[in-house]
């Protein structure tokens, strides 16, 4: 089996095709795919019918996984956060529902898991059913936007550190998408606005919509300023627009990109495995302690 990688954009996001993720991987070939992942921060894989389970199965060898939120949205699996519009009685969400509203939270830029006290390193999303237009996944490129910011810009954001709060940024959606056990077990968190990657060392502007507020900032001056770094990071030089087929697998690493969906008809069925590969660090509260075999 030969992997061969493409790159689709001048920065990042790169094609991998040669392997079928279903199956067990060599070492090698998972090396080889560590090794692309750390390059280009995000991967397309084509052709992968995956099911949860062999989904579970690739994503925990990258790293171990996350469990969704409030265990609400994985089809028994807590690895397993389905991103759909599609009710139980099989028909799309209508305007303005629950549902609808929580899907709506995506179409803003952001990085998964930033309000968690571990945020996540990397997501892997898995097209089950895909509108015929719109719909479309946009990832930014936030070390290539980092590496062109003002030198005043760049030293003030290394030595800062952002708050980052699932309150504020579903509040700006619905006040009725978390309960209120889950906004006890999502309390405000801090994070550097620079993450390094530990294998390449580059450097990655860390924002997005879940940053709240700057510590030691007026509240107002610093959300100018996380809104600032994010208009400059998804300037079209940084960003690339994927276009869904069924059983594409994207993989992209959330320390160093952030995304959104963009729009589509509500008539049209638009459903999304996501499997959420969690941020190294002893005792992560949110890692699933019972692995799928």
């Amino acid at each position: 089996m030969t992997i061969e990688i493409k790159r689709l954009h001048p920065h990042f996001f790169a094609e991998v095709s040669g392997v079928d993720l279903t199956k067990k991987l060599s070492a090698q070939i998972l090396a080889r795919i560590q090794e692309a992942f750390a390059q280009h921060a995000v991967l397309l894989f084509r052709n992968q019918a995956f099911d949860d389970l062999s989904q579970i199965s690739f994503t925990s060898q990258i790293g171990p996984l996350e469990r969704n939120i409030g265990g609400k949205f994985g089809n028994g699996h807590p690895e397993i956060s389905k991103l759909s519009n599609v009710g139980s009685d099989g028909k799309t969400f209508e305007k303005g529902s629950d549902g609808a509203e929580f899907l709506n939270g995506n179409s803003t830029w952001h990085t998964d898991s930033s309000f968690k006290v571990v945020p996540a390193l990397g997501s892997a999303l898995s097209a089950r059913a895909v509108p015929p237009k719109g719909g479309e996944t946009q990832y930014c490129d936030m070390r290539a936007a980092y590496d062109v910011l003002d030198e005043e810009t760049k030293t003030l954001i290394e030595k800062s550190t952002a708050v980052h709060s699932y309150l504020y940024s579903s509040g700006k959606i619905s006040a009725n998408i978390l309960t209120d056990q889950e906004k006890e077990e999502l309390p405000p968190v801090q994070h550097p606005m620079v993450r390094v990657h530990p294998q390449t060392t580059r450097r990655a502007i860390y924002a997005g919509r879940h940053a709240s507020h700057i510590l030691g900032m007026p509240e107002e001056e610093g959300r100018s300023l996380i809104a600032k770094l994010n208009d400059f990071a998804t300037q079209p030089e940084f960003v690339h627009t994927h276009k869904w087929q069924v059983n594409d697998l994207v993989m992209w690493d959330n320390r160093m990109v952030m995304h959104r969906g963009r729009p589509y008809e509500a008539r049209y069925k638009r459903v999304m495995h996501r499997t959420t590969i969690a941020g190294d660090s002893p005792g992560n509260p949110w890692v699933v302690q019972d692995k799928v075999a």
